[in-house]
């Protein structure tokens, strides 16, 4: 279902104005004027259809401002449920990563006790704190997440189904949507959740390795899990989403004094 945003009100304001003046200077003229009294005296059928289409456009003026508003409050409602629907999918791909940067830096090991610290960072940094750690660690994590074939193609598999969920919605809700200047603009961020979250997960683990793995999987994988080498188009995309997932929801959200 499409639904337009209500009409601008300038053109209905301006009709209104320009009756109210009419009326304003007719009642003066019949108040002050004796030559307007004959005038009326002598043509009261013109006066008759003057006063009538006075109050035939007086009425579609109140018509048309209770039509606007009912549609301005469907339109509100509309708008609603789509950037709800829109908001839950576009924090998917985000949620996906920070459960993966939580299950990285709470694993139990023996060479990093700091780890646990880490966590506990992470989380009082909240969003910012997880873009910190991509930023610093990004490698140290794929290097995690591709060290367990299993977690590799179950990280990727949500991502994606995460990517697709969030582009279906965007299918469903952003032809209604973009006909507001100010929902056209959240939805272009959008886009590019979905594009980085599937870079992300074919980054982990390529489309046609999750479609039919490698026997060998674990043993190839395990042997990234020490790799150092800096990853940028993994951190980019990891980056991308959590900062355009943080965009979205903030700009949804309303200010804390309107709660």
């Amino acid at each position: 279902m499409q639904m337009a945003p209500a009409r601008p009100r300038r053109t209905t304001m301006r009709v209104a104005l320009l009756v109210l003046g009419i009326v304003v200077v007719l009642s003066v003229a019949e108040l002050t004027s004796q030559r307007f009294n004959a005038f009326i005296q002598d043509h009261t059928l013109i006066w008759t259809f003057i006063t009538e289409g006075i109050l035939l456009v007086g009425a579609y003026l109140v018509i048309d401002e209770i039509i606007q508003r009912r549609d301005s409050r469907r339109w509100s409602d509309v708008r609603s449920l789509g950037i709800r629907a829109l908001s839950t999918r576009a924090a998917g791909p985000a949620g996906i990563i920070r459960r993966a940067i939580n299950g990285f830096v709470a694993k139990p090991t023996i060479d990093a006790p700091g780890d646990l610290l880490d966590s506990a960072d992470t989380a009082r940094g909240g969003s910012s704190g997880y873009q910190g750690f991509i930023s610093g660690r990004t490698d140290e994590l794929a290097g995690w997440l591709r060290a367990d074939a299993k977690r590799a193609r179950a990280f990727a598999q949500e991502m994606r189904q995460s990517a697709s969920s969030l582009e279906e919605a965007i299918i469903r809700w952003g032809p209604t949507l973009v006909e507001d200047p100010e929902s056209a603009e959240l939805i272009n961020l959008l886009p590019d959740i979905v594009d980085s979250a599937r870079s992300a997960a074919d980054t982990i683990t390529p489309a046609a390795d999750s479609l039919n793995p490698d026997p060998r999987e674990d043993e190839i994988l395990g042997a990234a899990e020490g790799r150092k080498d800096r990853d940028p188009q993994l951190e980019d995309s990891l980056l991308d989403v959590l900062q355009k997932a943080d965009e979205f929801q903030i700009r949804v959200s309303p200010p804390a004094s309107q709660r």
